[in-house]
């Protein structure tokens, strides 16, 4: 070849890398700017959502606590100092941005090293889905939930070379562990689908698919067990570490998966729950239609991988005794949403991608919705919380500086904004906190103590409310206030009882 040759090839090789970067680029932000848009009703609504009370009253980074180091070691550089302040909207607009990416990868991955707009979009439920929001809501945590789900869809780019994909593997899901555990499933799932499509459309011999198989299955066992036995805290708190014993495991696994699809088909209403059966029921008849196999055998492999891929959303908190049903511990089911969609982009007749778009449109209309109704949440909380605090401050004058023991009963219940979403998204009602509320969660102290420099000491000790020692003080409309001397009881009213 002629070095002028040599050179002109160069040259466009070159100009179409830039060409593929400059567009994979825009895809990028394209999804940014839906993530964003999707969730700036969030932002709007200011909240401080659970542990986000904690880290900003008192500028803790105590991930490590639940063996997230890395979260630890991040928050020293993001936020500028070892005492982390309250940066909002910077880490979810990082986390939008890290989800931006992770979607995109996917698409790069699944569809044959394409990104198409068709596909992006198809890939909307990993940072669009009714259970990420949650993670969209903590104001300290959301980047590195980003990160996580990021972090285990990079190693699918070194799959042409066993070895490199191999260690970025074991890498990858080690950082995966050490940022937040929750997307534990989401390497496995694009395992699945990525055999799935490689058997189906005959790209690969069934030997190079088992290799891939064993070779994944041993990269993600050995970062489990080396996280396990030497990076892992145990806890056993609101959610344990500890693993069913060998003779247990199946039938563990399988009441922790039970209880997971309990939760999802009480969290999506029925347009959802129908949107998404018509959607997997397309992958499996697109699959059947455009196989290069026994169509027989396409028609029970598709089953089978989405039953697969629907399990292992969920991950290794499958095999825990007590594993975490919040909904920020569920957001792999968006990621098996968006895989069974992205494979369809491929098929030729568009329509099929009806029931998809469907779904993403009612998912980023509740995104907006549920954004707002933590601002109205946070407001009637506000209300309840003052009025509540202004009438125990005119009761116990002289214990303004002692400290006085109070044991919450109810709550103070959602607003009715609340109440006509949860009508027909009911999953509204696990994502939107109460924190005046006596029996789940603790923030309502830190609340009165912090935020309203309020010396009181909240007990959740079981009580009779009923008990004759209990001598009723003051009964208004919004509450009724008891004491034995000792303790004050607060009844809430217009709330509801646990």
């Amino acid at each position: 070849m002629k070095l002028s040759n040599f050179k002109y090839l160069t040259y466009m090789n070159n100009e179409i890398r830039k060409l593929i970067c400059k567009d994979i680029a825009k895809k990028i932000l394209f999804m940014f700017g839906v993530y964003t848009f999707a969730i700036i009703s969030i932002i709007r609504a200011d909240f401080l959502y659970h542990d986000d009370f904690e880290r900003i009253f008192y500028g803790n980074r105590i991930w490590r606590n639940n063996s997230r180091y890395i979260d630890d070691f991040l928050a020293i550089f993001l936020h500028a100092d070892t005492l982390i302040t309250d940066i909002s909207p910077l880490p979810q607009l990082i986390a939008a941005l890290l989800i931006a990416i992770a979607s995109v990868l996917l698409v790069y991955i699944i569809y044959d090293g394409k990104v198409t707009k068709t596909a992006c979009f198809l890939a909307l439920p990993v940072g669009l889905n009714p259970y990420i929001l949650q993670c969209f809501s903590f104001k300290f945590d959301a980047p590195y939930m980003g990160l996580s789900v990021l972090i285990s869809i990079v190693p699918f780019l070194f799959t042409q070379n066993n070895i490199v994909f191999s260690l970025s593997s074991i890498i990858s899901l080690l950082i995966m562990c050490m940022t937040y555990q929750a997307s534990s499933g989401i390497y496995i799932i694009l395992v699945i689908i990525l055999c799935f499509k490689a058997w189906n459309e005959r790209r690969k011999t069934g030997r190079e698919i088992i290799r891939f198989v064993v070779i994944s299955a041993a990269s993600y066992c050995v970062s489990m067990i080396f996280f396990r036995l030497f990076l892992m805290r145990r806890q056993d708190t609101y959610i344990s570490t500890d693993v069913f014993p060998i003779q247990k495991l199946f039938s563990g696994i399988a009441n922790n998966f039970i209880s997971y699809m309990n939760f999802v088909n009480a969290d999506f209403g029925i347009i959802w729950k129908f949107l998404l059966f018509i959607l997997c029921l397309t992958f499996i008849l697109a699959s059947v239609l455009l196989t290069k196999r026994n169509k027989i055998a396409a028609l029970a492999l598709s089953l089978a991988v989405v039953i697969a891929m629907c399990v292992m959303s969920f991950g290794v908190y499958l095999a825990l005794t007590r594993p975490l049903f919040q909904p920020r511990a569920m957001y792999g089911f968006g990621i098996f949403i968006a895989c069974v969609a992205v494979y369809l982009s491929g098929v030729p007749k568009k329509i099929v991608l009806l029931p998809a778009a469907l779904l993403y449109w009612c998912f980023f209309v509740f995104s907006l919705t549920y954004g707002n109704a933590l601002s109205e949440q946070k407001k009637y909380n506000t209300f309840r919380t003052e009025i509540l605090l202004h009438d125990i401050s005119r009761l116990f004058p002289d214990r303004a500086k002692g400290l006085l023991r109070v044991r919450l009963v109810n709550s103070e219940g959602f607003v009715p904004s609340v109440h006509n979403i949860a009508k027909r998204n009911p999953v509204i009602r696990r994502l939107v906190p109460l924190y005046l509320d006596g029996e789940e969660w603790i923030w309502a102290s830190f609340q009165s103590i912090r935020h309203y420099e309020f010396n009181l000491y909240l007990l959740y000790d079981s009580i009779d409310i009923e008990d004759d020692k209990y001598k009723v003080i003051l009964d208004t409309y919004y509450h009724t206030l008891k004491t034995d001397g000792k303790v004050l009881l607060v009844i809430l009213k217009n709330g509801y009882y646990r």
